[in-house]
């Protein structure tokens, strides 16, 4: 048994000496790269195209009814840093102007929207005007960044079978499947299926490597710290945005060589929303294997049932004899895949009372093996047999977000995900008790905090504690790996014909246990003053990891026939080391 610890800080980024560079260089021109908010910003003109200072400008959030107000410059210009994304209605007034509303604007996560408003003077009779079109384009166009923004409506649009939201991904340019990736291969369920390694990752980002990656939930570590991959994945319904950049980020969105991946979950409104959905697929549609159309086998076994709800609105509170201004929303989805493994092996007529194995499903097809010298020798027979295989994995996701008042306003966002997956069992040689099964569990609870000191000033302050505890397991964790080599006597070409190494007991890979504590402080200073922008933020991280492998803790028994089995002769003893001759089994381990 192998037990690490390790604890580490992280800093990924500390802005004061970059900060005291602006400041010096203070002429520079420069323009805010926020990927995790918006800024709405413009001038605010008149008929004739002169700049109208001290107009007050106000972008009101459509979804919650949150706004912001600033007024003009002297050179007509307004800009909202630090905005929730989502749909804003700006409107502009100033005394002895007519009031004007732009119509609802859909921003992203990371979008400068730059608008010019241009206001009349009143007339008889005097009313607001509401521009339903505009011929200036509202684009961003002083982002430098390179990635790609995918939305919820984007997201129910696209037809993802596997229900993963970072699988949305994939749909922009740039990003590409993990190396040594093994998705939407063909595969044997008689035979162990290939599995890309766990530290390849799960995507590349512009072609670097999966452990260069920074994936992210509302700004805040979202990464296993021993895995390229994420801590916990939302449901796609607990998500609002997705946003990818591949390169050319901020220094404070650090930890990313190679891109950074956010997700933004989704809130609640000022009306009660809700949906139930459900999912569902079974293996009529599957084409059956070659294998199992030589054998005369049917498909095996496959249903897969995917349902959940999602429910927000306002928090109502009998008592309080005011209004509320909290908001909340909650998803919660189970799951649950019903999926099975052929075992397709061979094993001996007789039986072992020291270790006995499961008897043949049928003695048609009984056979001598032909092991190589000095091995005995002993009767084969077949033994065909479906296994269940289940997936379950529950997510579960809940937001609340509370305006304080027009400028101060905070969110709380808790995770959990629990997974339990036993599809790691391919079947083939490997018999039921060597079934090795992997679970997942995460909790995460994290809390962001925006206060707008003034239209330039604004503080973002956010902190997180999260748990990570994923595990493998084996069926037959208090037995012994037995491995017997198959030699089988049909010509090579049989379809009936076995090859390979039989492993009954324990599995072979051993059981692991790992536990991740990560505690997250992070904070950061906007400010914006005409062209010019400045920024200052900490992000403090301490992760506690935690390591138990309990491989081969029963030792492993390799014998080179069924006839060393049926003898108790093996080769290799419980320390793993090869005898130079074959010794009792008997000797090392105690009948079942």
């Amino acid at each position: 048994m192998k037990h690490d610890t390790s604890r580490r800080l992280v800093l990924p980024y500390f802005h004061l000496p970059l900060a005291l560079l602006s400041l010096f260089f203070w002429t520079t021109v420069a323009h805010t790269q926020d990927l995790d908010n918006a800024t709405i910003g413009g001038r605010v003109l008149d008929q004739n195209g002169a700049v109208i200072p001290g107009a007050v400008v106000s972008a009101i959030l459509v979804k919650t009814g949150a706004a912001r107000s600033t007024t003009s410059d002297a050179d007509g210009r307004y800009r909202f840093i630090q905005l929730e994304p989502g749909q804003y209605i700006v409107r502009v007034s100033c005394n002895g102007f007519a009031s004007q509303e732009r119509p609802a604007q859909t921003t992203l996560a990371g979008q400068r929207i730059e608008m010019v408003i241009t206001l009349y003077p009143f007339g008889v009779p005097s009313a607001s005007v509401v521009v339903i079109s505009t011929d200036t384009p509202v684009i961003d166009m002083t982002r430098t960044v390179v990635g790609g923004t995918v939305t919820s409506r984007e997201a129910e649009s696209l037809p993802i079978a596997s229900r993963s939201v970072l699988d949305l991904i994939f749909t922009i340019p740039g990003i590409t499947e993990e190396p040594l990736s093994t998705r939407d291969l063909a595969e044997d369920r008689n035979a162990n299926p290939a599995t890309t390694p766990e530290e390849a990752g799960i995507l590349a980002l512009s072609g670097a490597p999966a452990y260069s990656n920074n994936i992210t939930i509302d700004g805040l570590d979202n990464n296993d710290d021993r895995a390229a991959r994420e801590r916990f994945q939302p449901s796609l319904e607990a998500v609002e945005e997705v946003q990818i950049i591949t390169n050319q980020f901020s220094a404070e969105y650090g930890r990313a060589s190679g891109g950074r991946i956010n997700l933004r979950t989704r809130g609640g409104s000022k009306q009660f929303t809700g949906r139930i959905f459900y999912f569902f697929r079974d293996e009529a549609l599957n084409a059956n294997t070659f294998r199992n159309n030589s054998l005369g086998l049917s498909r095996l076994p496959l249903q897969e049932h995917d349902g959940g709800f999602t429910f927000g609105g306002p928090v109502w509170i009998p008592t309080y004899k005011r209004s509320s201004n909290a908001l909340f929303f909650i998803t919660y989805e189970v799951d649950k895949v019903l999926d099975s493994a052929l075992i397709d092996t061979l094993v001996p007529v007789e039986q072992n009372k020291a270790f006995p194995l499961p008897p043949p499903t049928t003695l048609l097809g009984r056979r001598p093996e032909k092991p190589g010298a000095p091995a005995l020798a002993s009767e084969l027979a077949p033994f065909i047999s479906s296994i269940s295989t289940p997936l379950k994995n529950i997510s579960f996701t809940a937001r609340l977000d509370e305006q304080f008042s027009q400028t101060h306003n905070a969110s709380i966002v808790y995770q959990v995900g629990r997974l339990i997956n036993l599809r790691q069992f391919g079947g083939g040689n490997r018999l039921a008790e060597s079934l090795l099964g992997k679970s997942r569990n995460s909790d995460a609870i994290s809390y962001s905090d925006n206060y707008v000191f003034s239209a330039q000033l604004i503080n973002q302050a956010r902190a997180q504690l999260s748990r990570l505890a994923p595990s493998f397991q084996t069926s037959g964790a208090t037995k012994p790996v037995v491995l017997i080599a198959l030699s089988d006597s049909l010509i090579a070409g049989d379809p009936a014909r076995r090859s390979g190494t039989l492993i009954a007991g324990s599995s072979t890979t051993g059981a692991s246990d790992r536990r991740e504590d990560r505690v997250q402080l992070q904070d950061v200073l906007s400010f914006v003053q005409g062209h010019h922008s400045l920024k200052l933020g900490v992000d403090f991280q301490h992760v506690r990891s935690t390591f138990t492998d309990l491989s081969d803790t029963t030792g492993t028994f390799n014998f080179a026939s069924a006839g060393d089995f049926l003898a108790g002769l093996c080769w290799v003893l419980l320390s793993g080391r090869v005898a130079s001759n074959p010794k009792p089994a008997f000797q090392f381990w105690d009948p079942l």
